[in-house]
């Protein structure tokens, strides 16, 4: 496994999570197309019992949350922010450093996209052994969940959120870690929520077809402060064109033989995109 670690963070943010909805009953027995690809290591349930969970973790130190509404109970599910069709729902930043809350604020102020986070919150889960894990999430207002991340910070110590191990990170299909969180929008979103991630992200977009035309990067990092960038992607889709939500991107070693075939899981009314890269 190659271990690209430095000893500073490349970015003032990284990735932290993905998070991908699913029945209950997958994260009770996992399907085969999730235990095909992955190593699936132990989560546990969130302190406001609605919602369990089980983790997917990369040696880059992201990961994929799977998580469900407990017995798929519909009053757990009302008014929740993860009340949408099975599939990549949300996705989570988080910081190295001290969180500058009133920079992020004045950033998106000056944007002028009209996006903004209230003030962090306390949250947690308890693991299956009874450990309290404790951390604060940061939520937008002025944009739909996925649209912009949340961010999400720990108070008890990281490596018991994110317990990452050399067994626990070697999956079937290759993947060391995340290369990108792809945002697909509507053509007349993009300039809004372009500039709320450049805000975000504190960096300029670079795009990769015409400017906010067809998609845009906004660098950040990954947790264990890898050499490799990391990208939040906005890409444009055509009008009438079904939206399926967020697409992951994993990523490969540079050394990988061959690439496996991307993802794409119909699960009811929902479909979880994830393709791979070097």
């Amino acid at each position: 496994m190659e271990d690209n670690t430095t000893s500073e963070p490349a970015h003032a943010s990284q990735l932290d999570h993905v998070i991908i909805l699913l029945p209950y009953d997958n994260i009770v027995n996992p399907p085969k197309w999730v235990t095909d690809n992955f190593t699936v290591s132990p989560g546990g349930r969130h302190a406001d019992d609605k919602t369990e969970n089980r983790l997917i973790l990369f040696a880059d130190g992201t990961y994929v949350e799977l998580i469900a509404f407990i017995n798929d109970d519909p009053e757990k599910r009302k008014g929740h922010w993860w009340d949408k069709p099975f599939g990549i729902v949300d996705f989570a930043l988080t910081t190295h450093t001290l969180f500058d809350y009133p920079a992020l604020q004045k950033r998106l102020k000056a944007s002028g996209s009209g996006v903004s986070y209230a003030e962090p919150i306390a949250g947690g889960r308890t693991m299956p052994d009874g450990q309290e894990l404790k951390w604060k999430v940061t939520f937008p207002l002025g944009a739909e969940r996925g649209e912009v991340p949340f961010w999400c910070h720990d108070v008890t110590p990281r490596e018991r959120r994110v317990p990452v191990s050399k067994q626990n990170t070697e999956h079937p299909c290759g993947a060391i870690g995340m290369f990108s969180v792809v945002v697909r929008e509507q053509r007349d979103s993009l300039k809004r929520i372009g500039s709320a991630l450049a805000a975000i992200t504190a960096t300029e977009s670079q795009a990769t077809g015409e400017l906010l035309g067809k998609s845009s990067e906004y660098e950040v990092g990954t947790p264990n402060r890898r050499r490799d960038d990391a990208f939040v992607e906005l890409q444009s889709i055509e009008q009438g064109e079904k939206q399926h939500g967020l697409r992951l991107i994993l990523r490969l070693p540079h050394d990988a033989a061959g690439s496996p075939d991307g993802i794409s899981q119909h699960i009811g009314d929902g479909v979880v995109h994830i393709g791979f890269a070097k």
